[in-house]
């Protein structure tokens, strides 16, 4: 138990984190526990979620992946006029859509494994031309609405559970058994601790990388085009958002920014935790710049709390090779 307890103690305390949230904010803001509202509390929190996936296994692998925005903005704006608001289009669209992030990442993953480009460079290039693409195809112009089966994805409930949520679950089923069962896991963390050592561990350190952009290209095109069903109609700058936010969660929900450790689990509660503080701002009359200031230290705090991590592992390393 106590094993148990000392290796998820920050999944643990992010949860926790979590509950005091969602207390504090009842206390200003009566009603907020409400199923109505924890229900949209929940869907506002699985677009976040549903992005941070792709960032945590970016993170958890010692990379960032800072074209999330405009992966996300060129999902939604390519599937709404694609499908000019029908639902049959979907059939091939979606899979195209999906596929296209997916090689967006291929893409990062090769221009960062493969020619050693800097992840934040080769990121924020790739971010910086989407965005290009995106304006000169659309020329500003609005897109139609979403198709209705988005729509209902993404605002509709089974049995009272609103579907996205149930999509969110099967996601983190399915980044819970990655990262605790499979090969690729472990591959993962041992590549975010030391690529080097991964590598003449027998580890495939460039297919773990590029595999990881690859997963983060994938899940911000779904998110995409989730959230263009939740607003109606996809726009320009829907994922400027969703950069520091993905981030943030991975950071809050325990992982390290330099790589090597953290959970999907833990990012869960960190996109919980943004989205309760999301509401908690208006109960205390403050503005949503504030939140930024919120996320600017999270990842500060948690960037010095790394790098004195690491520090400390090098002097220990650095004796033990005196001493031999």
């Amino acid at each position: 138990m106590n094993a148990f307890l000392a290796r998820n103690r920050l999944i643990l305390l992010a949860y926790a984190g979590m509950v005091l949230l969602l207390v504090v904010t009842a206390l200003f803001s009566p009603g907020f526990l409400s199923a109505s509202n924890m229900r949209s509390t929940v869907v506002l929190a699985a677009f976040v979620g549903i992005v941070a996936l792709g960032q945590t296994f970016v993170i958890v692998g010692g990379g960032i992946d800072l074209s999330v925005p405009w992966v996300l903005n060129s999902a939604a704006i390519i599937m709404a006029l694609l499908c000019a608001g029908q639902d049959l289009p979907l059939i091939w669209v979606a899979p195209l859509v999906l596929a296209g992030g997916a090689t967006i990442g291929l893409i990062n993953g090769l221009g960062v494994a493969q020619f050693g480009v800097p992840p934040i460079i080769m990121t924020l290039a790739t971010n910086v031309i989407l965005q290009g693409l995106i304006l000169v195809v659309t020329g500003g112009s609005p897109s139609p609405a979403a198709p209705s089966v988005i729509k209902f994805l993404s605002v509709g409930r089974i049995g009272g559970i609103p579907v996205i949520a149930l999509i969110w679950l099967a996601l983190t089923l399915i980044a819970t058994l990655l990262l605790s069962k499979a090969a690729f896991g472990r591959h993962l963390y041992a590549l975010g601790t030391s690529a080097t050592v991964a590598e003449f561990s027998g580890v495939p350190t460039a297919r773990t990388t590029v595999l990881t952009y690859v997963i983060s290209g994938t899940t911000a095109a779904l998110a995409g085009m989730l959230l263009t069903g939740y607003s109606g109609v996809a726009y320009l700058g829907m994922g400027d958002a969703y950069l520091f936010t993905s981030i943030a969660a991975v950071a809050i929900g325990g992982a390290s920014i330099l790589g090597g450790s953290g959970h999907y689990l833990g990012t869960v509660a960190g996109a919980m935790v943004l989205t309760i503080l999301t509401g908690l701002l208006p109960a205390l009359n403050l503005s949503s710049g504030a939140l930024l200031v919120v996320y600017g230290a999270v990842i500060l705090i948690t960037v010095s709390l790394g790098s004195e991590a690491f520090a400390g592992l090098a002097s220990t390393l650095r004796r033990s090779t005196r001493k031999t």
